[in-house]
């Protein structure tokens, strides 16, 4: 063979050999191209998931925040309509007529001389309710009747020293039940 045709051979394989080189490169580039665009839109995804999600709690947290809100306006607002309809039942109370709880009397002055028993005391009543109020005394001279037409409907009993002051007038039996009866109230309000 002649040096021609061996530099011939030797170019030809050097071309063929770079060409190969070449195309290994040119392939290991797209592979290399082509992972990073699976990286690139796998980061991109994953970002998107997380600003998704971000978005997400937030949006929750908005939520919940604004329930509470609302939640708490409510309370509020009930509870003022609770105010209303209880200082409006305690003045109807304060000027009820004897005739809406003559019945009850028994158990009032019950109630109320069971703290007095043993001391001199003073039932503080109103007029029309004091001949009942004078009959449930009984034998106890030490207890006086002292009606008053700024007394509240029911009876108040205190003790002559002022020591002991047992209020069983209708408004404070409303106020001793307020929680009691709110509940049935809101509920009731809350039904209508």
């Amino acid at each position: 063979m002649s040096i021609d045709s061996l530099l011939e051979q030797l170019e030809r394989d050097a071309r063929a050999e770079a060409a190969t080189l070449v195309s290994a490169a040119e392939q290991r580039a797209r592979e290399i191209v082509s992972r990073a665009d699976t990286a690139t839109r796998q980061r991109r995804a994953e970002a998107l998931g997380r600003l998704e999600q971000a978005g997400r709690l937030a949006v929750a947290c908005q939520t919940a925040a604004a329930a509470r809100r609302f939640r708490a306006s409510r309370l509020l607002e009930r509870a003022e309509v609770l105010d209303r309809i209880f200082a409006e039942a305690e003045g109807d109370l304060r000027t009820a007529s004897a005739d809406r709880y003559q019945r009850l009397l028994p158990a009032l002055m019950r109630a109320t001389l069971r703290f007095l028993e043993g001391v001199p005391a003073a039932i503080h009543c109103r007029p029309e309710i004091t001949a009942a109020v004078e009959q449930l005394r009984a034998e106890r001279v030490d207890l006086l009747v002292r009606p008053s037409a700024d007394s509240a409907a029911g009876i108040l009993g205190e003790s002559a020293d002022g020591t002991v002051i047992v209020d069983n007038t209708l408004p404070a039996l409303l106020r001793r039940r307020r929680a009691e009866l709110a509940v049935a109230v809101a509920a009731r309000l809350e039904a209508a």
